[in-house]
């Protein structure tokens, strides 16, 4: 027996370490967004240093122009007077070490190349560097009746109404004159994306809806409406959207469901797909409405 235990805790440890590798980002395999230093020791104070970056991995390589809008930002981390040229090459004097923040848009083998002149010759090394696809998750959470719906913090007390009533104010209640029905009701629900140090534009997708139900509207954070097109896209800059749903009352509505899907939902730029499903359902339930017969007059 307690050898069993013995092995069962092994095997906890292993997947947990395994999901923490998982989720680093090392100057080695860097994810999209983070931010590693580079060096190399041995480097005179007194040589001329060209930092680069290029897809290639041989002498002669061409450097990549970087930059905001590009895949990284190289920085200087000590040395004198760096400059960047608009070719993409870092240039100072003694600069050994340098940081680079490899941006949303980043993906695939780049090298990292420094090149040391000391005024008679100069010397090339360069370093493999893979910027992975990166982890994407996105979670969806019931945030009706919230007065802050996008804020609202859906672990602890708040204000949102998981459980209502159906909306009586839709109910059209004339039995012999048109078509009487009890009407339908709104509720929201709010996606998150888990991690925001990327400007990458994000997709999300639903499993299909309820017999009856439909989305109603869909907004980004900054409230712009977004129209569904095989999806609904947000951009990089927003990191949560809102989903109104209309559901079709009855005596007894039954909970609805609302379910990422989660080979649709995605990091465009990367295509790394929602990672962790258990937070992909969220439920908003409704009490039953109260009973009334058939009139029966005389």
């Amino acid at each position: 027996m307690k050898n069993i235990f013995k092995i069962l805790i092994a095997l906890v440890v292993l997947v947990s370490f395994s999901e923490f590798t998982k989720a680093q980002s090392t100057y080695e395999l860097p994810y999209p967004g983070a931010s590693h230093t580079y060096e190399f020791d041995g480097v005179a104070g007194t040589s001329v240093t060209d930092w680069f970056v290029s897809r290639d991995a041989t002498v002669g390589a061409s450097p990549i122009v970087g930059g905001a809008s590009g895949d990284f930002v190289i920085s200087a981390m000590n040395g004198t007077t760096p400059s960047m040229g608009g070719d993409g090459v870092l240039t100072g004097t003694g600069v050994s070490k340098v940081s680079i923040a490899w941006n949303g848009t980043a993906a695939g083998t780049y090298y990292v190349f420094l090149n040391v002149s000391d005024g008679t010759c100069s010397n090339l090394k360069g370093y493999k560097v893979v910027v992975q696809t990166g982890e994407f998750n996105a979670l969806i959470a019931d945030v009706t009746g919230s007065a802050t719906p996008g804020t609202v913090d859906t672990s602890g007390a708040n204000d949102i109404t998981s459980l209502t009533c159906p909306d009586e104010t839709t109910i059209n209640p004339i039995v012999n004159e048109g078509t009487p029905s009890l009407g339908t009701s709104d509720i929201v629900f709010r996606v998150n994306r888990q991690f925001t140090n990327t400007a990458n534009g994000w997709k999300v997708v639903f499993d299909a809806l309820a017999t009856g139900a439909s989305i109603k509207e869909v907004k980004d954070a900054s409230g712009t409406v977004i129209t569904e097109a095989s999806g609904y896209t947000v951009g990089g800059t927003q990191n949560y959207i809102l989903v109104t749903v209309t559901v079709p009352n009855a005596i007894s509505t039954p909970d609805f469901i609302l379910k990422l899907n989660a080979a649709g939902t995605m990091d465009i730029v990367t295509n790394a797909t929602d990672n962790n499903t258990s937070d992909n359902t969220a439920t908003h339930q409704f009490n039953d409405m109260p009973t009334i017969g058939t009139l029966i007059g005389s």
